[in-house]
């Protein structure tokens, strides 16, 4: 793939492509929030995956060691001690359970496209008890994301490398 900077618009294309490919329940939304200073375009009108998707801002808690909340000004001062993430691209379904993958600048495209495969690959079969895809040409269960060769590919758990597809199909 080649190397280009990480905008909130090619995260939100890879999360809409990986999306379809992974079976999402179709009222499932993707949000990509980028970071004042990170990913560089602005909010577009939310929608459900297959409409015109969101790229928009939200606010996140973030807790304590306890476990409690922290009021959003302490979150604040721990979200940019933690160093908060240049992109982040939150899959939300119907029931409001949501899963994020957190992008930080200098994430390589690879390393990118694999991670938000997996992370929303395993969050589509929790959602849909246990269906998930793409099928694995061959066997009965889901190809897993992986760089294979540089490439991020969808390849089976049982041969890794030896049946392999491209996440994204038009990559360069």
């Amino acid at each position: 793939m080649s190397r280009r900077q990480l905008t909130s618009e090619l995260v939100r294309e890879w999360a809409e492509s990986i999306l379809r490919q992974v079976a999402a329940p179709p009222d499932a939304t993707v949000t990509v929030t980028a970071r004042p200073g990170g990913g560089d375009v602005g909010p577009q009108e939310p929608g459900a995956l297959g409409a015109e998707s969101a790229v928009e801002s939200s606010l996140e808690q973030v807790w304590d060691e306890e476990g409690g909340a922290l009021p959003w000004d302490d979150a604040e001062d721990v979200a940019a001690a933690a160093g908060a993430p240049d992109i982040e691209a939150t899959l939300t379904f119907a029931d409001g359970s949501a899963v994020s993958v957190e992008l930080a600048a200098g994430t390589s495209e690879t390393d990118a496209v694999v991670l938000l495969a997996d992370r929303f690959q395993d969050a589509v079969l929790e959602e849909t008890g246990g269906v998930s895809g793409p099928p694995c040409p061959g066997h009965g269960h889901p190809a897993v994301a992986a760089d294979v060769n540089g490439v991020p590919s969808w390849t089976c758990p049982h041969g890794m490398g030896h049946t392999t597809r491209p996440i994204l199909q038009n990559a360069e």
